[in-house]
């Protein structure tokens, strides 16, 4: 299963000013980035084996020293690309050219996976593919395997109103992407399975973290 907007977030096109962009913390949708960043170095200090969930151009999978291997995946064969090269000392990283969803069905899973890692890629599935996505993780896991996605979301569709009104220059960039709501996915993946936990690191930027 492909998703269905995968080549309109395709970032072949920007893949050479990505790193510059997501960096830039004066930018309110960027702002957090660094302190989540730091976040996931620490909740994969005994991860082992781990997917990187679009990976763009490497720059989570290179906080992570620890881990056995990293399958990095992303669609985008431009930021693989920038990837493969920031990451080229490290020989425990295997990277896929694939869809978020289609990852699943193509990559044959021996259970030893047991960390899924993605940060600002699952808001551009639509939400039904959101929950597509927590059901193909919670399987893929082990018991006591873990999630942790950082990404772009509200807390609720008011709390989006709120932003709206607080950044109205950001209006047209919220209502084009696909932001995660926090109370709505929060209980799909505890209804799929995961203990989670979630935090904040600006208004837009947050983490969550859940356990199998």
């Amino acid at each position: 299963m492909k998703s269905k907007f995968a080549q309109k977030f395709n970032h072949d096109p920007i893949a050479s000013d990505y790193d510059d962009n997501v960096q830039n913390e004066d930018n309110p949708i960027r702002k957090g980035y660094g302190g989540l960043m730091k976040w996931i170095k620490e909740k994969t200090k005994e991860s082992n084996i781990l997917i990187d969930l679009g990976c763009g151009t490497g720059n989570t999978s290179n906080q992570i020293d620890s881990a056995k291997k990293i399958y990095c995946v992303d669609i985008s064969q431009s930021m693989l690309d920038i990837a493969k090269e920031k990451l080229k000392n490290n020989e425990n990283i295997v990277f896929i050219k694939s869809d978020l969803l289609s990852f699943f069905d193509d990559f044959k899973n021996n259970k030893q996976i047991d960390t899924i890692i993605s940060t600002y890629a699952i808001h551009h599935l639509t939400q039904d593919e959101k929950h597509i996505l927590f059901e193909k993780a919670f399987s893929f896991l082990p018991k006591g395997g873990k999630i942790i996605f950082g990404d772009l979301m509200f807390e609720s569709k008011e709390y989006e109103n709120q932003m709206k009104n607080k950044y109205p220059d950001l209006v047209e960039d919220f209502d084009d992407e696909l932001y995660w709501y926090i109370d709505d996915e929060s209980k799909k993946l505890e209804s799929v399975g995961f203990k989670i936990e979630v935090k904040r690191f600006s208004d837009l930027s947050w983490g969550i973290y859940g356990t199998k």
